[in-house]
Formats: structure tokens, sequence, C-alpha cells
């Protein structure tokens, strides 16, 4: 694993950026071999090499995630990546600060980490400053970004002329482990009040398991992006919204669908009609799912599936659908003959909370037939494991 270059000096950091470190990132192979390092070390340092590789890697990395043109020139090691938020997700917050707060509002970026969150408050016309206690990072931030750092304290250095805040709190205990307790996060909740005390109007990002209830007041978003929930946002002051919580999926072309209303577990249970439905995690997760059914008037297959039934499939950017073609009890042998009458290929298998291993069932319910369409959804509905044969509706 390549260290991080927080390890290395600052100089290193700042060196980095000079011509000649802009011109050792963009040599290096993503996979050097030995004789590639060895000539690079005729003219650089142990560090300078260790330095220019994380560089290189994480430029890569956040090519996939970041916007292309600010990862192409960042200087970031691969925490850094880790911790940013994708370009869609900072452009879908940075919208909101806008609206609400008006285009050059001054927005104080709190752990501003190497500047993610600020190039989509940048983009939206606001002016952010960065605050990180880590002098590599701040540094970084205003490499990066173009906008003023300060290397300090998120409560006591965080500047007085702002109208709103962004925090990114470091969400991992004493031994280094991701963590959902919030009491371990830093800063942690007593500095969340104190700050909310001085700047109302916030939006303080964390994992997207966080327990909502045990959350300050406030509106609880959760971002879903291509890949699985992202974030949760507690936007608070004027930035909430008027309902409790917001489900948002953010989609690779940019477009975004949002619901929001009030928390409610739903808590029927129907016979699985012509069509099944799996939702985005985003619904689920917010507690939203009674705002969908609602919504759209489908109907609930069994609390806790986020599976949905209708008789008729629609279009929507929360739900995948499948046309139902038998439900059974699993049985590996019975789901394969199954299979085979329905001259299924290559099949896709769908479960949820491990009830089987999708990779180890797919090749083994894989058949020799034309039909590449077919999908296994293998849930546990109430207290039976049901297998659904469904084939893939994605025309709707």
């Amino acid at each position: 694993m390549l260290p991080s270059l927080i390890t290395q000096t600052h100089s290193i950091w700042q060196w980095l950026a000079t011509n000649q470190g802009e011109s050792a990132i963009s040599a290096m192979p993503m996979s050097p071999t030995t004789a590639q390092i060895a000539a690079m070390r005729k003219h650089l340092s142990t560090e300078q090499v260790r330095a220019v590789s994380q560089a290189m890697h994480a430029r890569a990395k956040g090519a996939k995630k970041l916007d292309a043109s600010f990862a192409a020139r960042m200087i970031s090691d691969l925490p850094g990546i880790e911790m940013a938020s994708s370009a869609n997700s900072s452009v879908h917050k940075a919208k909101r600060f806008a609206s609400v707060l008006g285009q050059g509002a001054q927005i104080a970026d709190l752990c501003c980490g190497i500047g993610g969150d600020s190039w989509g408050l940048g983009q939206a016309g606001l002016n952010p400053i960065g605050v990180d206690s880590c002098e590599h990072r701040a540094w970084a931030y205003q490499h990066n970004t173009g906008f003023g750092a300060i290397c300090g304290d998120a409560l006591g250095d965080c500047p007085t002329d702002i109208a709103g805040f962004h925090l990114d709190p470091a969400r991992r205990n004493i031994q280094g482990k991701r963590t959902l307790n919030i009491e371990d996060f830093e800063p942690g909740p007593k500095v969340w009040d104190q700050l909310l005390e001085k700047h109302p109007a916030g939006a303080i990002k964390l994992n997207p398991g966080i327990n909502a209830y045990d959350l300050p007041l406030g509106e609880v978003e959760i971002l879903s992006e291509p890949g699985g929930l992202t974030q949760t946002v507690l936007w608070t002051g004027q930035l909430a919204g008027e309902h409790e919580r917001r489900a948002t999926k953010l989609s690779a072309d940019g477009s975004v669908c949002t619901i929001a209303g009030n928390p409610q577990r739903p808590e029927d249970t129907n016979p699985i009609d012509t069509y099944l439905g799996t939702l985005d995690p985003c619904l689920e997760r917010a507690d939203l799912v009674d705002a969908f059914l609602a919504q759209t008037r489908t109907l609930l297959v069994h609390p806790g599936t986020a599976m949905v039934t209708s008789q008729q499939a629609f279009e929507h950017p929360m739900v995948r659908w499948y046309k139902v073609i038998e439900v059974m009890g699993w049985n590996r042998k019975r789901v394969k003959a199954a299979l085979r009458s329905l001259d299924a290929g290559i099949v896709e298998v769908r479960t949820r909370a491990g009830v089987v291993n999708p990779d180890v069932e797919q090749k083994y319910l894989r058949n020799k037939g034309h039909n590449n369409q077919i999908s296994i959804l293998v849930y546990r509905i109430g207290g039976r494991v049901c297998a659904v044969i469904g084939e893939q509706a994605d025309g709707i």
C-alpha cells in the first residue's frame, strides 16, 4: 500500500507543485518497473519518488470521482481522495447554498481537506474559505482551489463573517477504523452545537449509515450515487427544508431525483403482482419508503425489503422494475430447472443482507440458453427465503 503524503514533510508537498514535481508526476507510470524507479532516483530523492507515486495515483483515482480539470492539477494523496465529495455531490450541495444564501456568500469549508466541496461552491458562484487542522491539507486546499485557507481549528478559527458553513468531520475512532458513533467524530457533536450557536446555517457531511435520530435538529438528506449511498448531509438553520428527511439520487448524467417528507416505516405486506421493483437504498435509509408508496401508489412487498409491486411498471429513477415470471421458495436445483425451461443463459442474482452469495449463485445458475435478461432476486420475506425469477424491464 502506498504511504500517505501526510507522512511526508510539508516541503515535499510544496515541491510537488513545482515544475520539476509536476513533470515527475506526469512521467510516473501507473506500475513502474524496478528499472524505472532506479532511473527516477538518479535525480530525485526517495521521499520525492514516493510522493510523486502517491500524487499520481491520487490524480488517477480522482479523475473517476472529481471534476476532470480539478483532478488533473490537484495535489493530494489517496486518503484525501477517499474523503473528498464527488463532483456530483459537491455541485448538488453547492446549489442549495447558492439558492438560499445567494451568490457571492462566504462559506466556511471546515475540515476542508483537498477542496472537493469548495470546488462545487466556487462553481455555484459562492466564496468559500477553507479551514483544516492539517498543514498539508490546508496548503493543498489553497493550491487546488485557489481560495484562501486557514490552518487551524474548525470552531476556534472559523471566520466570523460567514453566511454559512460546510463541515466534514473525521469519521474514524481512536484505532483509525471507520465508525458510525458520532461521539468518535472529530470534531464531534459538542463542537457542532457550539458552531451552530454562532452560525445556524450549515451543512454537516456524515456517513450514509449514520443513525439520523442521533443528529441535531435539521433536515437529513441521504445521497445516492452510482455504486451506492455516499453521504448523509445534515442541513441546519435556513438551509434546512420544511421536511425532516430527503432522499436524493444523483445520476452519472447529472440528473437529480429527490423525495422529501417526514420519516415513517410502513409495515404493509402484499403479494407480488405482475411487476416487482427494487428501490434505491436512499429511500429506505431516509425512512421515506412510505412517501414513495404514497407518491406512486405502489405496494410494499414486506417491511425491510425495499421491494414494491404493481400491476403496471412505470419509469422512475428511484425504482428498478422486473416483470415477474415465477415466485418460489429458494432452492438452487428448482431455480436452475426453471431457468433451463426459460432458455436462460447468463443470469443476474440479487439479494439482501447476505441471504446468498450472488457471485457463487450466479455461476451455479448459469445455463447455456440465449436469454440473458433473466434476474433472480433471493430475499427473505417474513420467515421464508424466496426466489423471484423475473425479466429485467430496462425499457421502462
